[in-house]
């Protein structure tokens, strides 16, 4: 019987072996796993960050290219309000000049 146990014990302990084993296995895998995963999402987070910087670039040189122009786009509604007025006189000019052709005609 004492052979019996002590085989009994022999394959419980090669199986015991054997599951430690496999655990060891599956917990070394599940670390690079992750290694591989937090190098993944830091690439992802190097590109975004990227993305970012030149996104604020881009922004910057808007805002400056923007203040550069603003000063002109004020002009140009100036610009506008001047041509109006200057229509108006033109057509008032017009006007006067037509009269001015009439009486003409009809001292002549």
């Amino acid at each position: 019987m004492e052979d019996g146990v002590r085989e009994t014990v022999g394959t419980l302990s090669d199986r015991l072996v054997d599951y430690l084993s496999s655990e060891a296995a599956v917990s070394a895998e599940s670390s690079r796993c992750l290694r591989d995963m937090n190098l993944i999402a830091a690439q992802r987070y190097r590109a975004a960050a990227d993305g970012v910087a030149e996104l604020n670039a881009s922004t910057e040189a808007i805002s400056a290219r923007h203040a550069a122009v603003h000063p002109l786009l004020l002009q140009v509604g100036d610009i506008e309000a001047h041509v109006a007025e200057l229509e108006r006189v033109v057509t008032q000019l017009n006007e006067y000049t037509k009269r001015l052709e009439h009486r003409y005609r009809a001292l002549a």
